[in-house]
């Protein structure tokens, strides 16, 4: 196992149990998705920040009507490890209040905020959101019913491609016909939204996808497919060869299959733990990304900003934590 994700999954499981002891919140799946912000930035979990942090959150009327209870620990845990809490706040407003200019009031925005502003200056954000409303037209022109606000993410990532809208179409259009009998049409439009934020051909995508997708059916384990298949969409679009992410992947699952609370205090369930792995490397890969400023950098970054809130929608639609006061 290569040290990199080993020092990963050591802190991973260092602030997953920090935060399940110190701040229970009934086994909810947002714990290994804080777990993993605290990881990203390289940090450790203190509850005295988490606190404050929420507090903040409850101090400002306009956080509370915009941001359901199931998102505020994920807004708790930004908070926490910025070196302004109160700034980062108010640009997640900022942002939010941008979003709204160009789409529909949803929670999905406040989602959306939280993500766009941790790879985009300030001064570009509208510019990006502006061309993001245009690609939500034209994916919803090609798909009126699968396309649904859960996809405004993905089309505001999208506005970060120095690629033409026509092309951006095209390919989330040849890629869903390739892939559209491998999983449900809903979830493989998903799939074809992050692969396009790669320049890759349509082909090369879906081929390396539909490899590591197999690989994981081979396992002998129920596959999900929700936030799953955005995740290893992101991870099929960096330049690790296939080979060495399954590799990468079955390192990190043989690591944490280690400790039984992995499985016990996540929401993940039992059946699926390799979740924990597609999270862990999609960090660790975007890691390095973000030391760059290359157009493949910035979309393997966007791809994992939108793998991870794929996983923030399915968490905040089926489990309703108990925050506490």
């Amino acid at each position: 196992m290569k040290e990199l994700l080993e020092n990963l999954c050591d802190k991973y499981l260092l602030n997953l149990g920090l935060f399940t002891d110190l701040y229970p919140l009934e086994r909810d799946i947002l714990y290994p998705v804080c777990a993993n912000v605290f990881c990203a930035s390289d940090a450790e979990f203190d509850l005295g920040k988490f606190k404050d942090s929420m507090e903040l959150i409850k101090e400002n009327p306009r956080m509370l009507s915009s941001f359901r209870s199931t998102v505020r620990p994920l807004i708790a845990s930004l908070l926490s490890v910025s070196d302004d809490p109160r700034g980062s706040m108010e640009r997640y407003l900022g942002c939010y209040d941008r979003l709204r200019k160009y789409f529909t009031n949803s929670e999905h925005l406040a989602l959306m905020s939280l993500l766009l502003t941790r790879i985009v200056p300030e001064e570009r954000a509208e510019e990006s959101i502006s061309r993001g409303r245009q690609i939500y037209d034209r994916m919803k022109k090609e798909h009126r019913i699968l396309t649904t606000k859960e996809d405004v993410a993905f089309a505001v990532m999208l506005a970060f491609s120095d690629r033409t809208d026509d092309e951006l179409i095209a390919d989330m259009e040849a890629s869903y016909k390739l892939l559209k009998h491998s999983a449900d049409n809903n979830s493989i439009q998903t799939v074809s939204h992050v692969l396009a934020m790669s320049k890759a051909s349509p082909e090369e995508k879906c081929g390396k996808f539909s490899e590591l997708y197999e690989a994981m059916l081979k396992k002998g384990r129920k596959y999900g497919k929700h936030y799953e298949l955005a995740m290893l969409a992101a991870l099929s679009i960096t330049d690790r060869s296939s080979s060495e992410i399954i590799e990468d992947l079955s390192d990190v699952e043989a690591f944490l299959s280690r400790y039984k609370a992995v499985g016990d205090l996540s929401g993940f369930g039992k059946d699926v733990p390799e979740c924990h792995a597609f999270m862990l490397l999609t960090t660790a890969y975007a890691g390095g990304a973000e030391n760059g400023g290359a157009s493949s950098n910035l979309a393997l970054m966007a791809a994992r900003q939108t793998a991870l809130y794929s996983m923030m929608v399915y968490s905040m639609m089926t489990v309703a934590p108990a925050i506490p006061e």
